[in-house]
């Protein structure tokens, strides 16, 4: 599996293209918003000559979903979410509004199942709610590689004070998901740089022992 990294719109959100040896391709979280940020990564497709078959999104905040529907459209391709989100996403033009996004209406997800796969890859859906109700994360066991979404950044950790947010949820799916995966996973948050569950567990100050 290869991955590709899109930095989109004012909130610096990690797209992902991922793909293999076959030629098919799926995207995760999009946030390409403004017309330079879809030809860059329209480009990108067309350069790799790679086919598009599924738009996974790790949660429903606007800034994660503001170019579901210009994949969508596009390539032709269904958009997936957990069904815990649906709110989130029902909600998403309202927020758009807010920070100076005028949304163009998603299309209707369909419920994640266990596992999200394209070509021969297989990446596992893990529940990770804390930042949202319906946050997941992606796991490619064979490759060694998570996409963390919003619940776990480089050296912090998402925000638990957005609706549906819960921070005993999220702490619990930091040390009972994420930090169970072997050491030498790599982890793609949904913003910032990439890191390892090794690191994460030695360096995040929000994973360390309280001190008495």
């Amino acid at each position: 599996m290869e991955v590709k990294t899109f930095i989109f719109n004012s909130f610096r959100v990690n797209t992902y293209v991922a793909w293999d040896e076959s030629g098919e391709c799926i995207f995760i979280d999009a946030g390409c918003y403004a017309e330079r940020e879809q030809d860059r990564i329209e480009k990108f497709i067309a350069d790799q000559n790679l086919k598009p078959v599924a738009l996974v999104n790790t949660h429903a905040h606007v800034d994660h979903i503001v170019g579901n529907a210009f994949l969508c459209k596009r390539y032709g391709i269904d958009s997936y979410l957990h069904e815990d989100d649906f709110y989130n996403l029902s909600h998403a033009a309202g927020h758009g509004r807010m920070f100076g996004f005028e949304l163009q209406p998603p299309p209707t997800p369909k419920p994640l199942g266990a596992d999200v796969t394209f070509g021969s890859t297989r990446l596992q859906v893990l529940h990770t709610p804390g930042h949202s109700k319906g946050s997941i994360s992606l796991y490619a066991e064979p490759q060694g590689v998570a996409f963390t979404g919003d619940t776990l950044f480089r050296q912090s950790i998402g925000r638990s004070d957005l609706p549906g947010g819960d921070l005993n949820q999220l702490m619990s799916s930091l040390h009972l998901v994420l930090m169970r995966l072997p050491d030498a996973t790599t982890l793609l948050p949904g913003h910032g740089f990439a890191t390892a569950v090794s690191d994460e567990k030695w360096q995040n100050p929000f994973l360390q022992p309280m001190e008495n």
